[in-house]
């Protein structure tokens, strides 16, 4: 296994995570799950999880490249959600920063990826 293949397991587990991690938090709390800032959040942690799996499954550079920029999309999306939930009093100041900083890391491991596959090709 290379480097770049536990770079896509990982970030596919690590997406996991995280819509796990969000999906526990709000499991119990339905009238939250009725916000559509949280259900849109949920959402969209879901679909980044898919892209990832997608992505790290995909043998085609071009299929890779387009999931990853979704995947990057979804990112910057769901950042300014977790700031309307935050915002909202939906979340924890707690587990905005949490989730917030995950996101982030997420961010720059898919950058560094796309980079590292289109520098190759």
């Amino acid at each position: 296994m290379n480097s770049s293949d536990f770079l896509n397991v990982d970030l596919a587990v690590q997406c996991n995570d995280l819509a796990g991690e969000i999906v526990k938090t709000y499991q119990h709390l339905p009238w939250a799950m009725k916000n559509e800032a949280v259900s849109r959040l949920s959402r969209q942690i879901h679909q980044l999880a898919e892209e990832a799996k997608k992505a790290q499954d995909s043998r085609s550079v071009m299929t890779t490249q387009t999931r990853i920029k979704e995947a990057l999309s979804l990112i910057n999306e769901c950042v300014p959600l977790l700031d309307l939930c935050l915002r909202k009093v939906l979340v924890s100041p707690e587990l905005h920063t949490r989730w917030i900083k995950k996101l982030n890391g997420l961010e720059i491991d898919f950058s560094d990826w796309l980079k590292g596959i289109s520098a190759g090709h």
